[in-house]
């Protein structure tokens, strides 16, 4: 399948066949347990339907925490505010923003401002290179 016919796939996808794509490939990618945190139901869902995930591993013998942002629309910098608060709040090492979508050039702008909570994107390119590569 071609990267682009895949990315077009993934953006006309709902939000539980993104969670349970993104969920596979966390787990083939070394990021441990993958757990599907709160706001199951659909009227728990965030305005544009973002749910978060956790994953848990160790690196050595050190534990490591990673929250993970799944959201069906183009990243904005109010989807970072709210991983950075989630970070802080759960005391995770990284943040992870997935969407099949883009990042918005002010998200772009902001994300190396984030000093205390480190975040990353994988848009929607990124998210199928990943699928293709580990056979998702």
């Amino acid at each position: 399948m071609i990267e682009l016919e895949l990315q077009e796939m993934l953006k006309a996808s709902s939000l539980h066949a993104l969670l349970i794509l993104t969920s596979k490939a966390l787990t083939r990618t070394g990021f441990g347990d993958v757990q599907i945190l709160d706001r199951r139901h659909r009227k728990q869902k965030s305005r544009y339907g973002g749910h978060e995930l956790l994953c848990e591993t160790t690196i050595g013998s050190f534990p490591a925490k990673v929250i993970v942002k799944v959201i069906n629309d183009a990243v904005r910098v109010r989807m970072m505010d709210e991983l950075a608060g989630a970070i802080d709040r759960t005391k995770a090492d990284l943040g992870i923003i997935v969407t099949p979508h883009y990042v918005s050039a002010n998200a772009l702008k902001q994300q190396g401002t984030y000093a205390k909570s480190r975040i990353e994107v994988i848009d929607g390119k990124m998210l199928a290179a990943v699928l293709k590569k580990e056979k998702i």
